[in-house]
């Protein structure tokens, strides 16, 4: 095969057939780098970019899957202060009494403050609105009315300090009632009011 080109037409044959197939390599290069290297070079831009953006996902992952751990020892803290804020407050029957559950936690806060108590008796239970069907347990509230003598000092004393050791009672209501032969001592009618959980019975 010639080329015929005026510069190279007088060329040896065998340089023209050199000169011809170092022609056609370089196109054949050419064609290579344009339509198979720089397609792969782009795709390889493409991947690197999707390799870090999943190594920041993955390293985002390693953080969340490590602070998991540490979040379940936090909601189980946070679950038991929530059970110890409840059990503090949500009394169950004592020997099925309610008056009964309520005198045994009142009791140690009155023999702090002074106060002396006399009886203790449920008055009309107040039930939740349950579900339907209703539950094995009744939820409510059950107000206690407790009798007892003490100074104001001692009355209020212990107003506050159910209150504070109790976070879920309530004091519903209160009186005092004045004794002639005793005047600094007075009889006292509070009440207080739990939530309560207990088995389902008749209201009174």
């Amino acid at each position: 095969m010639n080329i015929d080109i005026p510069y190279l037409k007088n060329l040896p044959s065998s340089l023209q057939h050199a000169i011809l197939i170092t022609a056609g390599s370089l196109i054949i290069c050419c064609a290579l780098i344009f339509f198979v290297v720089l397609p792969v070079l782009s795709r390889l831009k493409v991947v690197r970019a999707e390799i870090v953006s999943l190594n920041g996902t993955f390293t985002s992952m390693e953080k969340d899957i490590a602070g998991t751990a540490q979040q379940h020892v936090k909601n189980a803290t946070r679950q038991a202060d929530v059970d110890a804020f409840i059990a503090s407050g949500v009394i169950e029957p004592l020997l099925g009494s309610f008056a009964m559950r309520g005198k045994s936690l009142i009791d140690p806060l009155a023999h702090k403050t002074g106060f002396t108590i006399s009886g203790a008796k449920e008055l009309q239970f107040i039930p939740l609105r349950a579900p339907s069907p209703a539950p094995e347990q009744l939820f409510g509230r059950q107000p206690i009315e407790f009798t007892g003598q003490g100074s104001y000092t001692q009355i209020t004393a212990l107003i506050s300090l159910t209150e504070e050791s109790l976070p879920l009672a309530t004091l519903s209501s209160l009186v005092i009632l004045s004794q002639p032969q005793t005047p600094e001592i007075h009889k006292a009618i509070i009440t207080f009011e739990w939530p309560t959980k207990g088995e389902k019975r008749s209201l009174p």
